[in-house]
């Protein structure tokens, strides 16, 4: 369309691609969604509009352009319209499927389990985690990188959330749940999350024994109250304005979707970390030079000394950056509205990528390589507002991010330490069958156990 609008502004370009009227560019979006936007973008700017099963879409990108969207009004953009096909994975009365002010106040009850003294006590647990995994790998051998680093994550997530019931009475089958779990967040959510595929039937079969399980450690909870300094034990001390304590289905879902959104994300930011320095093994080295400087053998894993671990953290970061766990970020717009100079009519689905934005090469130079050292004194190209943007941004910026960091840091410190990898394969290559890209399974790499 190029008509003007009577207040001026135009609307977004059209993606210059041909496609069928409704579906849009429905085959190259499942098979690559980046690739499709990044190539859309050079050709039509930061600004365009497609169809996409039936859905008027918008994209938008760059540092200004997320801003507008990050702190748009949530009556005018909703997170909440967009994401309601996550409301089968985390639950009635959680999350997506409340008012944005209960959604509000069940994210200050997270916050208060994710204070500096609960994570002292959490950075023990994933250095223990991390050894127990490393401890079942054989001495010479290949493995699946990425299910390596689910069951680590799973299990911290479990045990610091949950505690240690919950760990003893689902067993080796949490990890699998929570995989099934994840298999609930495709495309056709965006049509109808009820549709009857196998993936989405797994899904449902995953979430009812999860939460059964978390509703038989919350009534024994309840019965004999635990010295425990968890997320749960935080939760169940809550009290409603009425004095209630939560109702426990508001508790369990409150679990599932922070366990399922923390360890999905830290799990795929961990594995690409590990490719990054498969890629790139020059920086291994000097990896383990900043571990024998900050934290020798037998230094007590704590928050402090994780901090320290300078270029490792710059590591994590180039890896959020080159493969956010976040390729895709919607709002759903509730009102007419502006982004951009374009107008975005009311019933819009606004799309961000996180995979498309941090390889700018406005905002982050030679993009497309691995350079750590982009993050530190004199060019900090991070400090941009909104540049970095792998957990979104704004109010709804995952309130897990430190506690993720945290997480692939105290892995990455136990693995650099007692481990050399690998390539088992040529190429590691995203999959795009969901939203959250992990490298393709199965990623194997070779160790060899330095001790």
């Amino acid at each position: 369309m190029t008509a003007e609008t009577s207040a001026g502004r135009l609307p977004a370009p059209r993606l210059p691609d041909r496609h069928l009227p409704w579906l849009g560019p429905l085959h190259a979006f499942r098979r690559d969604p980046v690739a499709l936007l990044r190539t859309a973008r050079e050709r039509a700017g930061n600004a365009f509009a497609f169809p996409l099963l039936g859905q008027q879409v918008v994209f938008i990108c760059g540092p200004e352009a997320h801003a507008e969207v990050f702190e748009a009004d949530e009556t005018v953009l909703s997170p909440r319209e967009a994401y309601r096909f996550m409301t089968p994975v985390f639950g009635k009365g959680v999350a997506y499927d409340v008012e944005p002010e209960e959604m509000d106040a069940h994210l200050a009850h997270l916050r208060s389990a994710l204070r500096s003294r609960q994570l002292g006590a959490y950075t023990r647990i994933m250095d223990a985690e991390a050894r127990r995994e490393v401890a079942s790998w054989p001495v010479h051998g290949e493995l699946d990188l990425l299910a390596a680093m689910q069951r680590t994550m799973v299990a911290i997530a479990t045990r610091c959330l949950i505690g240690e019931e919950f760990v003893r009475r689902m067993g080796p089958q949490v990890s699998r749940l929570y995989h099934d779990l994840e298999s609930g967040i495709r495309l056709a959510g965006l049509l109808s999350p009820s549709v009857p595929l196998p993936s989405f039937r797994r899904r449902d079969r995953a979430r009812a024994a999860i939460a059964h399980a978390n509703g038989e450690v919350i009534a024994e909870r309840r019965r004999r109250p635990s010295e425990s300094d968890d997320m749960l034990a935080a939760l169940l001390a809550v009290r409603t304005p009425a004095g209630d304590p939560l109702p426990d289905e508001i508790v369990t879902g409150i679990l599932i979707g922070t366990i399922f959104a923390g360890q999905h994300q830290s799990t795929v930011l961990a594995t690409w970390t590990g490719v990054m320095l498969l890629r790139h093994p020059e920086f291994v080295s000097r990896l383990r030079a900043e571990q024998d400087d900050v934290c020798p053998p037998g230094t007590p894993p704590s928050v402090r000394v994780l901090h320290r671990l300078e270029l490792l953290d710059a590591c994590v970061r180039e890896a959020e950056r080159l493969h956010p766990p976040l390729v895709l970020l919607m709002r759903k717009a509730l009102k007419g509205t502006t982004l951009c100079g374009h107008d975005v009519p009311a019933g819009t689905l606004v799309m961000i990528s996180p995979a498309v934005a941090h390889r700018m090469p406005e905002v982050f130079a030679n993009p497309d390589r691995f350079d750590p050292e982009r993050y530190g004194p004199g060019r900090a190209e991070h400090r941009r507002p909104y540049s970095l943007i792998g957990f979104g941004g704004g109010k709804h910026r995952c309130i897990g991010f430190a506690l993720a960091y945290l997480q692939v840091k105290a892995i990455w410190n136990v693995l650099l330490r007692e481990v050399d990898l690998r390539p088992a394969r040529p190429a590691y290559e995203p999959d795009y069958s969901t939203f959250v890209a992990a490298p393709a399974a199965p990623c194997t790499v070779r160790i060899h156990k330095r001790s």
